[in-house]
């Protein structure tokens, strides 16, 4: 396993993504599969973990800690908050609305910490940018936190430069979570600069492209209702022709270079500097595996 040592913490390169553990928008799975691989990664010396509080409704972290059991304290547990949910009766899918407030984020964190069962959370990201609070109102309220000792590192996620830059002003944000592959490219350059100059490093999600670099599907492929794929344009009709003429594209380029297009999308992210570690969504041992095995 790689790591890479950053603000006094030891972070492995790949970064278990646990949003399957929600249950919700990825298709059929199977969790005692998923609990095989998270057990099997921590044995691999996998160390970080990402979730966030509204991945099934608390479920991802719920299901996250009774995985990891003792083990969870010795972890790099990343989540996430300022996504709040409100249940519709006979509506199998809850209502998802912005909430960065300190008002909302105080039970949201303190609700976090109950099912993570942790007294301090390793890496807190704010999910998304809430353009009906301040900045300072949401970030001056993590700060304090972090000056409890209540959180170790704090981050933001989707967030743009220029809203970057903003919640800079009232703490240290040590990590940025965005995507980032080689069919969109890096981040934007202005947050690469920011990071290089800021002591901020990235943590890449999508490296996978929503599963499509590892070049099982086709133009042929579809997906359950169950599995957020089947609503989204770019997986749709002449647009999924396209994506999958491309990834014909970069399959070659792997090829060229011995290696498979998995392993080539992971590698190519993770040659820049300012990428602490890359999320994968991992479903199985084989993913796990699969993954693991473009460090070497």
């Amino acid at each position: 396993m790689k790591y890479e040592y950053f603000q006094d913490i030891n972070f492995s390169k790949i970064c278990f993504g646990c949003e399957p553990l929600g249950g919700t928008d990825w298709g059929n799975i199977n969790l005692d599969k998923i609990e095989q691989a998270i057990n099997l990664s921590i044995e691999k010396g996998l160390n970080f973990f990402d979730t966030a509080d509204c991945y099934g409704l608390g479920l991802s972290e719920e299901r996250l800690s009774d995985i990891l059991g003792s083990k969870r304290k010795d972890l790099v547990i990343a989540t996430k908050g300022g996504m709040a949910w409100k249940k519709i009766p006979k509506f199998k899918r809850a209502k998802m609305y912005i909430d960065c407030s300190k008002r909302y984020l105080e039970k949201a964190f303190d609700a976090s910490l109950k099912r993570l069962r942790l007294e301090r959370i390793p890496v807190y990201y704010v999910h998304n940018a809430d353009l009906n609070v301040s900045f300072e109102e949401t970030f001056s309220f993590l700060h304090e936190l972090q000056n409890v000792q209540k959180i170790g590192l704090i981050g933001c996620s989707n967030f743009s430069f220029s809203q970057i830059e903003s919640a800079s002003k009232y703490c240290k944000l040590s990590l940025i979570q965005c995507s980032a592959n080689i069919i969109d490219g890096l981040p934007d350059e202005k947050i690469l600069n920011f990071c290089k100059k800021n002591d901020t490093k990235i943590v890449a999600y999508n490296v996978l492209y929503s599963g499509f670099l590892s070049g099982k599907f086709t133009k042929q492929s579809s997906f359950e209702k169950n599995d957020r794929r089947h609503r989204q344009k770019e997986f749709i009709g002449s647009n999924l022709d396209k994506l999958i003429d491309k990834i014909e594209i970069l399959k070659q380029e792997a090829s060229n270079l011995n290696i498979s297009i998995n392993h080539y999308a992971i590698q190519e992210v993770l040659k820049n500097e300012n990428i602490l570690s890359i999320i994968t969504g991992i479903k199985n041992k084989h993913q796990l595996t699969d993954n693991l095995n473009s460090l070497i």
